[in-house]
């Protein structure tokens, strides 16, 4: 993607206000529009959200006041993309995923200090029935079965101002964590210990598995993520919620399909002898290697290039991940595409003995990011939503 929509020109900043140039260098200062010089000019960019605020209440309501759902632009202040970066409420998502717990990272994208307390949701009489009787699915199909449960258990789900929505999405977190552990135990040890425990993989993974759920969080508006807004625009606690995003995820439309022949081809190329020819038979077949297509990103995913320098220091030695590394290079000699954040996120799975369920981590993580978005919608007005009628008109 490019960072054009999120600038305008000096032209288009001042036809938009209503003023003449002068007036628009004036308000620079003085209503702390933020703006970027134009690299080899003299001109520079003017921040278009300033400018939407400044005309806010001028004309017809901004988004801000009631986002559309349909194919138009929602506002938000959870996630920015750039072209160099992904940004949680103005903070570098990679120099998080270098120094933060993943508990700080999530209180700080739902806005709310201390929403990880040591207060743990009453759990279901049935949920270790439940739990048996489900065993052999997974584990998103556990919290769908699981989370309308708890929810009548607390009471205090039904709370949704943002602070008590953001404990109540702690809870979510929690249990889904321990779903994943195979307990249905919810726990307030720190989630990467927890799960390093309940996986029993080695405590050197432990720093890996808190950078990849940093890292995971948020990505803006994917098609779970409209989903999750659409729910929460009625009142849904942060469970359904979390039960939007889950259900969407396993659509064949969504990234889901991507992801899963992204899988199958990691599983080919570390139990291979050599990668390249699983490689080069995906590539005949139709020019694309899964894992290599998508990036919602102009330049590369800065989130691979974080994670990859911490996949070298600890499995440098390690064949699977030499083998992933042949496959990297020929694949970019084919394409020309560096790895998706996706392809590496399936890595970590894999090597926290969650083959089957590689991306069980990163959807932890992505459920923080649910929970976010949820918030922020659940306190927005809602609105009858109009169809653009394209069909036959009547008689």
């Amino acid at each position: 993607m490019s960072d054009d929509h999120l600038y305008l020109s000096a032209e288009e900043a001042a036809g938009i206000l209503g003023v003449n140039l002068p007036t628009l260098y004036a308000y620079v200062s003085r209503k702390n529009i933020r703006s970027v010089k134009v690299e080899g000019s003299r001109k520079r960019r003017y921040w278009a959200a300033d400018i939407e605020r400044l005309t806010k209440g001028n004309k017809r309501p901004g988004t801000a006041e009631q986002p559309m759902l349909g194919l138009g632009n929602q506002s938000s202040a959870i996630t920015l993309l750039t072209d160099n970066g992904v940004y949680y409420r103005g903070v570098s998502a990679t120099e998080l995923a270098d120094a933060a717990s993943v508990e700080e990272a999530a209180e700080l994208i739902w806005q709310s200090s201390g929403a990880f307390s040591e207060a743990l949701p009453t759990m279901p009489a049935c949920t270790k029935t439940l739990l048996d009787l489900y065993s052999d699915m997974s584990v998103s199909e556990k919290a769908i079965a699981l989370f309308p449960l708890v929810e009548r258990e607390n009471p205090r789900a039904f709370d949704l101002s943002p602070d008590a929505y953001a404990r109540t999405g702690a809870d979510v977190v929690r249990i889904l964590a321990s779903l994943i552990a195979g307990r249905g135990a919810p726990s307030t040890q720190p989630l990467h210990e927890f799960m390093t425990s309940e996986l029993k993989v080695d405590p050197a993974y432990k720093d890996l598995i808190r950078r990849l759920m940093v890292l995971f969080i948020d990505h803006e508006f994917d098609h779970c993520t409209y989903s999750v807004r659409a729910a929460a625009r009625t009142g849904v606690t942060p469970y359904y919620a979390a039960i939007a995003g889950l259900t969407t995820y396993q659509g064949r439309r969504t990234a889901y399909s991507r992801h899963q022949a992204a899988n199958r081809l990691l599983t080919e190329i570390c139990v291979a002898k050599d990668p390249t020819p699983a490689i080069l038979q995906y590539f005949s077949q139709s020019g694309e290697i899964p894992g290599f297509n998508h990036s919602t990103h102009k330049l590369e995913d800065p989130r691979v290039a974080n994670l990859l320098t911490a996949l070298t220091q600890l499995f440098e030695s390690d064949q699977e991940f030499q083998n992933l590394m042949k496959a990297v290079e020929v694949a970019n000699e084919l394409v020309r595409k560096p790895p998706e954040f996706v392809l590496l996120a399936s890595f970590v799975g894999r090597k926290c003995n969650l083959v089957g369920q590689e991306l069980a981590l990163a959807g932890i993580a992505r459920t923080i990011g649910w929970i976010a978005h949820a918030s922020e919608q659940c306190q927005l007005p809602i609105s009858r939503q109009r169809a653009n009628y394209v069909g036959k008109l009547p008689l």
